[in-house]
């Protein structure tokens, strides 16, 4: 199953995918209804100047968040919005592009870099919708909304495997956090409708992120043939700093 690339015909996390799906009346055109119902809370957005200053680190200029967002602004060439820090989620974009991060998230994963990356990276993915604003989707079913969902959240987990590879990390840290995460909402018999299983999520990001290595080792053939060829090495730069 290899990613060739994202298909972005219906991309988006709320607030992002709802402020796009409910723009009708009645009851697709009810935000709250639809978000109480697919169990997706708003996040909470949080002052940075009443944040600890080891989470406010993360948010600042400089720090893990901004250089992850210029890495991927660079692969995406999103620029995104805001890093805003916030509750009630690990990471959702809305339609402006705006990333909100949870700092309960950072608070615990915060020093893994590539954990945090690809994270980010699925949250970029979903920036590369170019669904359109302004239609009625009130002639679809339950069924059918979830199962666009799954298969734009499958975009944004390929869209990170190949993000996670140019950046030179280890996409198998993600790979692990979306496991535990599985396993939690099992433990506790929470439906998910929204996502593909965790075998299939985990392969969709491996393979994009394979062939984003194929593609990588294919340019070194053509570029760099010569032992003694001088250059950037393709595939580092992005990873640097």
């Amino acid at each position: 199953m290899v990613i060739e690339k994202i298909n972005t015909q219906l991309v988006g996390l709320p607030p992002n995918w709802m402020s796009r799906a409910v723009s009708k009346n009645g009851a697709m055109g009810n935000s709250s209804e639809i978000r109480k119902m697919l169990g997706e809370p708003m996040p909470q957005v949080l002052n940075p100047k009443d944040l600890p200053p080891e989470i406010a680190a993360y948010f600042a200029r400089g720090g893990l968040l901004d250089r992850l967002k210029k890495k991927l602004a660079l692969i995406s060439r999103k620029k995104g919005g805001k890093i805003i820090p916030a509750k009630n989620t690990i990471a959702c974009v809305d339609d402006e592009d705006n990333v909100y991060v949870g700092v309960d998230f950072l608070q615990n994963f915060g020093e893994d870099d590539a954990l945090v990356g690809g994270i980010l990276a699925h949250e970029w993915g979903h920036m590369m919708s170019d669904m359109p604003k302004g239609v009625d989707w009130s002639h679809l079913t339950w069924d059918e909304i979830f199962e666009m969902r799954r298969d734009e959240e499958g975009d944004a987990d390929g869209f990170a495997g190949r993000a996670l590879c140019l950046m030179g990390y280890d996409p198998e840290k993600m790979i692990e956090f979306l496991a535990v995460n599985d396993k939690r909402r099992k433990e506790k018999k929470l439906p998910s409708h929204k996502y593909h299983n965790h075998a299939t999520r985990a392969a969709i990001i491996r393979e994009s992120y394979k062939a984003e290595e194929n593609a990588i080792e294919v340019a070194r053939k053509i570029f760099f043939q010569g032992k003694d060829s001088v250059g950037a090495k393709v595939g580092r730069v992005i990873g640097a700093g």
